[in-house]
């Protein structure tokens, strides 16, 4: 009775372990982050760094063709105690991630300025997409400064919908990646 619990346990420690070390294969990991006030109060400058751990099977699509887009989110969160907490959108950095086997190189397009950069490996076309240097936020509204108010950053990494049908992401449970995100709170 006592070795088939001993190895009915030992069976949960080893899918639990296998389960963290999935997690670990596909992840977006902040690794820096900070927010310094601008030119005005009111405009914040974000610097920081994001870590993308990419799973086998999205290695392999961006390989076969897949773009892939990753996304940097800031929004506005004002706490309500008798609602829901509000969420705004301030900006957000898109940048599109191809790979092209023919020059057998990374391309990194952002979407607002149109600038593209090409790298000849994919640890170092995802180092410098998940690495923002001082990017300036639109203005904040003067009362969410000590209004229980903060920022929200995130970045989500997924394949660009365009519209076509996947059958890979039908039968893959996770179709693409979310970091943790940092809330800021803005105080006076």
């Amino acid at each position: 009775m006592i070795t088939v619990i001993s190895r009915g346990l030992l069976l949960v420690l080893v899918l639990l372990f296998a389960g963290s070390a999935l997690a670990l294969e596909r992840q977006i990991a902040v690794r820096e982050f900070s927010l310094t006030q601008g030119v005005l109060r009111e405009q914040l400058v974000a610097s920081m760094r994001f870590d993308y751990t990419l799973g086998d099977e999205m290695r392999d699509s961006l390989l076969n063709g897949v773009t892939l887009v990753n996304e940097i989110r800031f929004d506005l969160v004002t706490h309500s105690a008798w609602w829901w907490d509000s969420k705004v959108r301030l900006d957000s950095i898109v940048t599109e991630l191809k790979y092209h086997a023919l020059s057998r190189n990374y391309q990194l397009l952002d979407r607002h300025s149109k600038e593209s950069w090409n790298f000849s490996s994919l640890p170092a076309a995802l180092a410098f997409m998940g690495t923002v240097n001082n990017h300036r936020l639109p203005l904040i509204p003067m009362e969410a400064f000590g209004n229980d108010s903060a920022i929200f950053v995130s970045a989500v990494l997924g394949p660009k919908n365009d519209g076509a049908f996947s059958i890979t992401s039908m039968f893959s449970g996770k179709t693409e990646l979310v970091s943790q995100g940092i809330m800021w709170p803005l105080t006076q």
